[in-house]
């Protein structure tokens, strides 16, 4: 982790609960915000900075923490606030390491295991009262106004599809969109750095700023790519079966997986 100076223009509330930490910039993670470790002799805790109007939205990832902390392995939600269009969002750790650290085949078989058992822990949540809603077809929308806006750098996106305009991957993306869909509670970026482990069992979930209903397949599509390309493709075929996956429906994993793109930068 690197030394670097907290901002200066922190909420008044908010220095106050940090004045006792020490901090360093956390780069672990998928999280697009900047994040810091604060810790003291008691505790650590970790402090998320992003702009408001971030797709990356901190205040959505409150709203899931604090809707899920009863029901999830989750970090508390100690702060949030707001200043000068800056968010911030202070919460609690989970300890663990992140489940792409291992040092042996046996290991990213457990791991894999725990991956496929998480996320079908998060799929069972009954999604009645859930309070963020990421349908796909409001991800389209939301995918064909930013490129709208010139927000969507082609050359970011994946080699699968790096010859590819925003635009041409976005008409793509529409005529392969499902006919209907599989709701469900979604993490919405379930890839290895935001699983925790410790002792060999699961410690916890991280970087929830996507979380809320949209179709388990938005997952697989996170999850897949991440253990291919953290572990290798021959470990796939592990979490459909361990998660329960006969038959991966490969059409509509594509659908997601490049639907997933105008959401990454």
């Amino acid at each position: 982790m690197d030394k670097e100076s907290l901002p200066l223009n922190l909420p008044e509330e908010l220095r106050e609960i940090l004045k006792e930490f020490s901090f360093e910039v956390n780069n672990i993670g998928c999280s697009r915000a900047k994040v810091f470790k604060l810790f003291n002799d008691e505790k650590t805790l970790y402090l998320k900075i992003n702009k408001s109007l971030s797709i990356f939205d901190l205040e959505k990832e409150k709203i899931i923490l604090e809707w899920v902390s009863q029901k999830l392995e989750v970090p508390e939600v100690i702060y949030f606030g707001k200043e000068n269009d800056i968010a911030f969002l202070l919460i609690s750790e989970i300890e663990g390491k992140v489940s792409y650290i291992t040092e042996s085949d046996k290991e990213k078989r457990r791991n894999v295991k725990i991956l496929a058992e998480g996320l079908k822990k998060i799929h069972s949540i009954p999604t009645a009262t859930c309070p963020i809603n990421n349908t796909p077809d409001k991800l389209l929308q939301l995918a064909k106004e930013r490129i709208e806006k010139g927000d969507i750098d082609a050359t970011q996106f994946d080699k699968r599809w790096s010859d590819k305009s925003p635009e041409e991957l976005f008409e793509e993306v529409v005529k392969i969109k499902p006919s209907e869909y599989d709701p469900v509670f979604s993490h919405g970026d379930y890839c290895l750095p935001n699983i925790l482990v410790e002792e060999n069992v699961l410690s916890g979930f991280v970087d929830w700023s996507w979380g809320g209903i949209n179709d388990r397949y938005f997952d697989f599509a996170a999850v897949m790519w991440s253990i291919g390309y953290n572990f290798g493709e021959e470990w796939v075929n592990y979490f459909l079966e361990d998660y329960g996956i006969e038959n991966i429906d490969l059409k509509r994993l594509k659908f997601f997986q490049m639907l997933n793109e105008f959401f990454q930068q």
